[in-house]
């Protein structure tokens, strides 16, 4: 009898042992596909110089920033055609921005999205908005991509919206161009706020340097003289 007892009491902890063992595999590999789901990352990014976008992705150890393996790239495409991109300046440095970002189901989107969305919004005729009104606007057009690709290169896609909606084919072209460059130089004077003056003086120096130039063509505009003293202040 005491036998009996004795080998029922040794067999009770191999017993949980066992089953404590069988769990923990089984989380693992019910963990698999989770880590592996979460560890690959993709996502699309724009080059204001290039008006192009293209894809990315690679893999990332979850909850790290150590990658696994290099970044893979899709060849760039423009989301507009020539009748933009014939306005545009050709830039000996080109810039890659994130637009969208995706790990598992969490999706982000970021500023350039806003550009991207612009270019491929299309009309009831299934038209791109932007290339037909470029096409039938050319001297228009001439005005406002630069100045829409210059606020891009400084990252400044959130006065996009408000550059588009200025674009107004019948005004006269320096009247048109002086209501682009105030919702630039507003838009400039906002980041510049936001800017560290320590670990972003490059950066806030191009950004006041192109701004005043802006200044510069109107510069005995009251509201440009306003807005020049501001950044001066910056």
């Amino acid at each position: 009898m005491e036998i009996n007892d004795m080998n029922r009491r040794r067999r009770v902890p191999v017993r949980g042992l066992l089953i404590g063992t069988v769990i923990f595999i089984l989380c693992g590999l019910m963990a698999i596909p989770m880590f592996i789901f979460n560890a690959g990352i993709q996502g699309q990014e724009f080059s204001p110089q290039l008006f192009q976008k293209r894809e990315f992705t690679y893999r990332r150890f979850p909850g790290t920033k150590i990658r696994l393996g290099k970044t893979k790239l899709t060849p760039g495409i423009s989301p507009c055609s020539t009748n933009i991109l014939s306005h545009l300046s050709l830039k000996d440095k080109v810039d890659w921005h994130v637009s969208t970002v995706q790990q598992g189901s969490l999706t982000k989107e970021l500023g350039p999205k806003i550009l991207i969305d612009h270019l491929t919004s299309t009309n009831a005729d299934g038209a791109q908005v932007w290339d037909a009104w470029s096409f039938k606007n050319s001297v228009h057009a001439a005005v406002l991509w630069p100045i829409v690709q210059q606020a891009a290169i400084f990252e400044l896609y959130s006065c996009v919206p408000d550059l588009l909606r200025s674009a107004d084919s019948e005004l006269e072209t320096r009247k048109f161009k002086k209501n682009l460059y105030l919702v630039c130089i507003q838009s400039a004077i906002e980041r510049l706020k936001t800017l560290s003056a320590s670990q972003d003086a490059t950066t806030r120096r191009e950004l006041r340097r192109w701004a005043q130039s802006l200044v510069e063509e109107f510069a005995a505009d009251p509201e440009f003289q306003d807005a020049n003293a501001e950044l001066a202040s910056l």
